[in-house]
């Protein structure tokens, strides 16, 4: 008696596979069909190794952010002895060269998503999903904007969390401006001109 099937695919490269599928087209615009003929599979095969399309796209999610946006958070924090403003600077330029990358697709994943939040053809698990992972970001730039601040390194009468959110904003900016086309150049200059406007502390 068959054994059945041997999958032709390893799970990680199928993910990854996926990813960029929704990357590039966002969780509305990509259909099942879309990820099977991607992947090179079925849908029987897609669904027993992923799930749905839904199961599919939190894992991919996921996927993106513990490979791009986790690496990426580190720089805000080390190494601890570069200025605040440096660290801020790599790390927003670090989001620069993912979002305008000839390797995948322009743009955030994350920030592609959240621009579809509210809309009904995103699951409501996927967005309050979406919601809890902007939180946990905002969180913690908040935090590295406060260790600055009890370093002396940023002016004490500015909110750290409106910091945060500032940034923030700034790169959801950037990724909407990649996918629109802009160079990298146009995008650095954005990115000096946001670090200029850190409340800085003179002492």
């Amino acid at each position: 008696m068959s054994a059945g099937r041997k999958r032709t695919f390893e799970k990680s490269d199928a993910l990854d596979k996926a990813m960029r599928v929704f990357w590039e087209h966002g969780y509305a615009g990509t259909s099942v069909s879309d990820l099977t003929k991607v992947l090179g599979i079925n849908k029987p095969s897609l669904y027993s190794a992923f799930g749905n399309k839904e199961q599919l796209f939190a894992k991919a999610l996921e996927h993106y952010m513990s490979h791009y946006g986790a690496p990426l958070l580190e720089r805000l924090t080390q190494p601890a002895d570069l200025p605040f403003a440096d660290r801020v600077r790599a790390y927003m330029l670090g989001i620069v060269d993912l979002i305008n990358s000839d390797d995948s697709p322009k743009g955030c994943l994350f920030v592609k998503s959240c621009c579809e939040t509210g809309s009904s053809a995103l699951p409501e698990d996927i967005s309050l999903s979406l919601q809890e992972m902007r939180q946990v970001n905002a969180q913690l730039l908040t935090k590295a904007v406060q260790a600055e601040q009890k370093r002396g390194l940023l002016l004490q009468t500015a909110k750290p969390r409106d910091i945060a959110e500032y940034l923030l904003s700034v790169l959801y900016g950037l990724s909407v401006l990649a996918r629109q086309g802009k160079s990298r150049r146009e995008l650095v200059r954005i990115v000096n001109v946001a670090i200029t406007a850190l409340p800085m502390s003179q002492a």
